[in-house]
């Protein structure tokens, strides 16, 4: 045999042997490992469970946002939203009924109405002139009713109207609910000597009766008692009254007059 054959058959031989030799090895080292199936599956508590994540209704979603760079997901559980409880009728009826009470309790009103003495004499020749000339010096407006009170000292009266729903037009109610208005209030401060006041219905004044009151306010002159006249024009048709009234006496039931 010559040398090459020699060493071809030595090397063909030496593989084989390493070849069986790992073949032997690896069924050991399979043996000492444990399948995977026989592996026991781990024990689970079925009385865990995950809790369900609140939907938080503040978080606005942005439209612009494209489909592509947001993550795709299963859809989650959908949250049913909890009714809100139904309020009984009776309740809002009673709600509205107090609501209504308070608005009419907060209506100014002229104190005693019942137990005041009408102090007013009704004047047979009107001073018409003399209310035209301090009226449209303070830019009074006028209506188909309308109440304008004078006097001649720099006390501070105020003139009082109170409405057939009760309500009074006065310093503190201007506008009334019924369309009524006190355009004009004067002397406050005291600094006029020919003041007037004024309140009127441009149109649609409320029917029924309205009561005239006047109340001196406060003292500015060296007089105390002061005269005053009250001019009613219903419908172009107007009625004067005069009276008078000192600081410290209680408001004044002047006249009255009915809107039909």
């Amino acid at each position: 045999m010559d040398p090459v054959s020699g060493a071809v058959i030595a090397t063909l031989t030496v593989g084989s042997l390493q070849g069986i030799y790992r073949i032997i090895r690896g069924d050991a080292r399979r043996a000492l490992l444990p399948s995977m199936a026989s592996l026991p599956a781990p024990l689970i508590d079925k009385g865990l469970r995950r809790p369900r994540k609140q939907l938080d209704r503040s978080v606005e979603v942005n439209t612009t946002t494209s489909s592509s760079s947001m993550p795709t997901s299963s859809p989650g559980p959908i949250l049913e939203e909890e009714e809100e409880p139904e309020v009984e009728e009776t309740i809002l009826e009673e709600v509205a009924e107090e609501e209504e009470e308070a608005e009419a309790s907060d209506l100014p009103s002229a104190p005693h109405l019942d137990d005041v003495e009408v102090i007013g004499t009704e004047v047979e020749a009107e001073q018409e002139d003399v209310f035209a000339e301090r009226l449209g010096r303070e830019g009074a407006a006028t209506g188909e009713v309308q109440v304008s009170l004078i006097w001649f000292n720099k006390n501070d009266l105020d003139l009082s109207v109170v409405c057939p729903s009760g309500e009074r037009i006065s310093f503190d109610n201007k506008i009334s609910n019924c369309g009524g208005r006190l355009d004009i209030d004067m002397n406050e401060s005291g600094n006029s000597d020919e003041p007037v006041e004024n309140v009127f219905w441009e149109k649609d004044a409320p029917q029924g009766r309205f009561r005239v009151f006047v109340e001196h306010f406060e003292k500015h002159d060296s007089n105390d008692v002061t005269e005053f006249n009250i001019l009613v024009t219903v419908d172009g048709s107007p009625r004067e009254f005069k009276g008078q009234i000192s600081s410290g006496d209680p408001p004044q039931e002047v006249c009255f007059f009915d809107v039909e």
